[in-house]
């Protein structure tokens, strides 16, 4: 089959997309991936990897205007015209949309030319909308969650299959009246391959504290990582005087918040802020720590999702700590791998860590936690349900296909 991935920001990075591309690929099937571009890349289509890349035209020499122009609201006529074109041009049998921006324009096209659409849910969408909005104006404006909302409801009962990430989101969408045989979980289980093939080993910031019980935070620094809660339970640790130290290897728009949050906390000697890390870098970054956090806040949308990080960590053979979040804390405890701490309650992450540090010479966890990688959570093992509704698909014949999309 011939696979139009649709995705609304900017590739790469996005290790999710890669590992589906490299599925889908393997199982005999064509995959072109349509993506946006605001001026960073050529407008030429390319190969990357597993996929054929086309990118989001016109492109002009201000960044501001292709942001407004390749904006991914619903219906954005730049994005229909293209995918359109993409779709009579390739010959597309069937599309598979990221979430839910594009998915009303992924659907129009779909019932256009008689072919199914799916949607690969990473999140829960309009809750995350809600979070972004108390922090920033332009979300506020530009991305109103009632309306995505309202999007959503529209658009899930329609699709012909949607993949999520966790239990919770399936059963959050059968309970809004999603048919549970067009529900699959697909998790972020990790490519082991593709997480430790990458990169030479290099020299780490948390090579400078051999001494030191070191805890590792990966990725976005944003409001909803938690990483507030981590700081302030630090204040506890440094006045029991144990040897700790928090690294945060990433970037993002809460940074600066964080480094005044540490100062004012008096901690701000327990804190590294390393700067972003090349995706094939995490891993040496991951084998030098002695704790791996996800402090994410607790909300409808955290529970509604799972990070790459939890199972690149737990692969890693490394002991994990998280918040209260149902897919987080529900893993951790069945694998027996870490400590949970309830969300928004920095003295109940001081007392994990505090515990972690007491237990640091029990390798029973980092072993745990591996195991459990190998046997359940590889990405070979997550991504048959996606290999199996396109198999499936694809022994339906092409008319059978266009009659039952238009049903859908």
């Amino acid at each position: 089959m011939r696979i139009c991935l649709v995705y609304q920001a900017e590739f790469p990075p996005a290790e999710r997309i890669e590992k589906v591309a490299r599925t889908l690929a393997a199982a005999g099937h064509d995959v072109v991936l349509l993506c946006n571009d605001y001026s960073d890349h050529d407008s030429l289509p390319e190969r990357v990897g597993a996929l054929d890349v086309e990118r989001l035209w016109p492109t002009f020499r201000s960044r501001a205007i292709n942001k407004i122009l390749k904006f991914p609201v619903f219906l954005n006529p730049v994005w229909v015209a293209q995918l359109t074109a993409l779709v009579q041009r390739r010959r597309i049998d069937a599309i598979q949309v990221i979430d839910v921006p594009l998915a009303p324009a992924a659907l129009a096209i779909g019932r256009a030319f008689g072919i199914p659409v799916v949607m690969d849910m990473w999140e829960n969408y309009p809750e995350a909308l809600k979070g972004w909005a108390q922090h920033d104006w332009k979300v506020r404006v530009f991305k109103n969650p009632t309306v995505a909302r309202m999007v959503e409801k529209f658009v899930t009962p329609r699709l012909d299959h949607i993949f999520v990430v966790v239990e919770e989101q399936r059963d959050r969408l059968v309970s809004e009246g999603v048919a549970p045989g067009r529900i699959s979980v697909v998790t972020n289980a990790i490519d082991v391959d593709m997480f430790t093939c990458g990169g030479t080993c290099t020299r780490t910031p948390l090579d400078d504290d051999p001494d030191i019980y070191k805890l590792l935070y990966v990725g976005f620094i944003t409001v909803e990582r938690g990483l507030d809660d981590i700081i302030r339970g630090l204040r506890t640790i440094k006045q029991r005087c144990l040897p700790v130290r928090l690294y945060v290897a990433g970037s993002g728009n809460y940074e600066p918040a964080l480094r005044a949050l540490a100062i004012s906390e008096g901690v701000a000697d327990l804190v590294r802020f390393t700067g972003f890390v090349p995706f094939e870098q995490i891993q040496f970054y991951i084998a030098k720590s002695d704790l791996c956090l996800i402090p994410h806040v607790r909300s409808k949308f955290i529970d509604t999702t799972m990070p790459n990080k939890l199972f690149q960590y737990m692969a890693m053979g490394k002991p994990v700590l998280v918040s209260d979040a149902k897919p987080l804390a529900r893993v951790v405890r069945e694998c027996g791998c870490g400590f949970v701490f309830e969300s928004r309650n920095p003295d109940s992450a001081a007392a994990a860590i505090r515990t972690a540090y007491e237990t640091r010479n029990d390798g029973s966890l980092g072993a745990r936690a591996r195991q459990a990688v190998l046997g359940k959570y590889t990405w070979d093992r997550a991504a048959r349900p996606l290999v199996d509704y396109y198999g499936r698909l694809e022994r339906i014949p092409s008319s059978a296909r266009q009659t039952q999309s238009a049903g859908a």
